[in-house]
């Protein structure tokens, strides 16, 4: 009997140093992070205010990072911020050295339209600020009001269906007989906001952070008017009407409930699923730091990028209710925007 159960023993550790063996060892995120590289995918251009957002925050996030990593910023802007996205969530490496930075419109893209991603299951890190939205003219544009709009065609560049430059004239066209002519195809926030300049488009839907941080001359000189805001509401743009005061029905008020996940989402960024939870947790914590990190704040304040944080818990919570928008709503938003149903 001893011998059968001293064999059974050996036995049992010898398959237990086995299974022990046969599980790859899952380095701590310290040592994990010392001298690699945290490569965050833009999915916009690096001349636009997500650039320089994104620039600003990897000049401080790697110092807080367990085993201080080298950040930097590359670019995949198209499609609306789909194709950012989508490489991040199908190409990047998910060992937690592939982060993305979200065109935030694009989050509703696999709802809308279909995409090559879940946005469900993407890994909120956190949010540097939401991104109220302004729609915006050309101060020599034939219409300046919206009730000018309502009468008068007015051109407004795009970047592609997905994006909100696409989005939220046509949604506008819908629900309040605006004539905005979109013309998509420009490759980013910058090259639309040359075509405003050279007269090519008469204007844009932009983000308020895009104006203020990237063309303060412009605000400051009066070459642009807004005529409608949404999202958080605007401090600076106390007489710019809302969009939601502006809809008549509850459809279309619950239709810019989820267009507007959008704008409270902002400057976020994300990992794609299956990240070890450690590494989620320690890149989670060193977004808050940096948050509070007072180099950054101080670069942030001499480039007038406003800073007002947001949890990646908190970001979840907003995710979830939006995608809890019943389908009717969506499917009555497609058919606004010309979407197909999904399949």
């Amino acid at each position: 009997m001893k011998i059968v159960s001293l064999i059974s023993l050996a036995s049992s550790a010898a398959l237990g140093v086995g299974g022990l063996m046969a599980q790859p060892a899952i380095a701590a995120p310290a040592d994990f992070y010392s001298g690699k590289t945290v490569s965050i995918t833009v999915s916009g251009g690096a001349g636009a205010s997500l650039g320089l957002y994104c620039r600003l925050f990897a000049a401080h996030w790697g110092k807080h990072i367990p085993g201080k990593p080298n950040v930097i910023c590359q670019f995949r802007p198209g499609g609306g911020g789909t194709k950012g996205a989508s490489w991040v969530y199908n190409k990047a490496k998910k060992d937690g050295t592939g982060v993305g930075q979200i065109l935030s419109p694009s989050v509703l893209a696999p709802m809308l339209r279909g995409a090559k991603y879940d946005a469900a299951k993407f890994i909120w890190l956190g949010s540097i600020t939401p991104r109220p939205a302004v729609v915006t003219v050309w101060h020599t544009s034939p219409a300046k009001t919206i009730e000018q709009a309502k009468k008068t065609s007015i051109i407004m560049g795009s970047t592609g269906f997905g994006s909100e430059t696409y989005i939220l004239p046509k949604f506008m066209n819908a629900t309040l007989g605006t004539k905005f002519k979109i013309i998509r195809g420009y490759k980013g926030g910058a090259p639309i906001n040359k075509a405003m300049e050279t007269g090519e488009v008469h204007g844009r839907m932009n983000y308020w952070t895009g104006w203020t941080t990237v063309k303060q001359k412009w605000l400051k000189e009066k070459k642009i008017i807004q005529l409608v805001q949404y999202g958080p509401k605007i401090p600076a743009l106390p007489n710019t009407p809302h969009l939601r005061d502006l809809l008549k029905s509850a459809d279309d008020k619950q239709m810019l409930t989820f267009i507007e996940l959008s704008e409270h989402l902002g400057m976020g960024f994300y990992l794609p699923p299956g990240v070890p939870k450690d590494r989620v947790a320690a890149l989670r914590k060193a977004f808050v730091a940096t948050m509070a990190d007072k180099d950054f704040l101080a670069s942030a304040k001499s480039k007038r990028a406003r800073v007002e944080p947001i949890s990646g818990a908190q970001i979840e919570k907003l995710a979830k209710a939006a995608f809890a928008t019943p389908e009717p709503i969506i499917a009555k938003l497609r058919a606004y925007l010309g979407f197909k149903k999904k399949k």
